[in-house]
């Protein structure tokens, strides 16, 4: 009798193994779309998850690096890893991936890269929060991310990388530390080198924003939104999602001087995502 409740107990552990390992097939899919999204603060998001796009039953999932899967993707979007934070506590990320999955009925993935205060210059570095330059460690813990998330979704690239970020390296500019041209030398210089891991997928900007109550700071950062425009000018596969971020005084959509509330964060990511749709026909 015991012998036999071994043999029951045994069958149904492995019933149990095999449904699990079903329940993962959904996020295998060669269809699906994998966006990285990567930056500062405003990448991060410091909005309001309360009021942030969730929908439950739809096929949209992040990649957690610290437990190494797949999960749903909700508000507070990101992990406090690999030098990157989660939002704090809204993004527009659900906005994007949501809506997207909307528009087209395709599985989305986000890989979630975004350090508060991060610079893309060295120059611009603030209190070692991290810069994006080739000696910084921003760009190879993405590099790290993304790769990881690709191996548990069993697919070779991803689609498309979102970049909002800008901000320091603007305030860098206003107090002489770097050039606008020197900015735009080296977002030239990251774009390239995303390209040369993931190919001539779409880079697309969120431009960034404004200074809020500070003319002269302001200035350092038109001229930031100027070379990013330049830059999607000038490069194949770079383009200009959202640019609207210069409105957002106007509108009441600031949190601060510096950081988008979530009803622009789920504007930013509706637009990028029908942005995105319209960059596939």
């Amino acid at each position: 009798m015991k012998s036999h409740f071994c043999i029951i107990f045994l069958f149904a552990i492995c019933l149990f193994t095999a449904c699990s390992s079903n329940n993962d097939k959904p996020f295998y899919d060669e269809n699906q779309k994998i966006f990285l999204v990567a930056g500062q603060s405003n990448a991060a998001g410091v909005g309001d998850k309360d009021i942030s796009i969730f929908q439950p039953n739809k096929e949209v999932y992040e990649y957690d690096s610290v437990k190494d899967t797949i999960k749903i993707l909700k508000d507070p979007v990101g992990q406090y890893h690999l030098n990157f934070q989660a939002a704090q506590t809204g993004s527009f990320i659900p906005a994007l991936a949501y809506t997207y999955n909307e528009i087209s009925n395709q599985k989305v993935c986000v890989v979630q890269a975004a350090k508060g205060g991060s610079s893309l210059t060295v120059e611009a570095e603030v209190n070692n929060w991290g810069n994006w330059s080739e000696s910084g460690k921003l760009f190879s813990s993405s590099i790290y991310k993304t790769q990881k998330a690709l191996q548990v979704l069993k697919q070779s690239n991803i689609h498309a990388i979102f970049w909002c970020q800008g901000e320091n390296d603007a305030q860098a500019v206003y107090q002489n530390s770097i050039t606008k041209k020197y900015y735009k030398n080296a977002l030239i210089e990251l774009i390239n080198r995303y390209h040369n891991q993931f190919g001539e997928i779409p880079f697309v900007f969120i431009e960034t924003g404004r200074f809020n109550g500070n003319n002269a700071k302001d200035e350092g950062y038109k001229k930031v939104r100027e070379a990013q425009r330049e830059v999607a000018l000038e490069m194949e596969h770079v383009y200009i999602g959202y640019n609207e971020t210069e409105f957002f005084p106007e509108r009441g959509w600031l949190k601060d001087m510096v950081h988008y509330n979530q009803e622009a964060l789920n504007d930013i990511g509706k637009k990028l995502a029908y942005f995105y749709t319209a960059l596939e026909y």
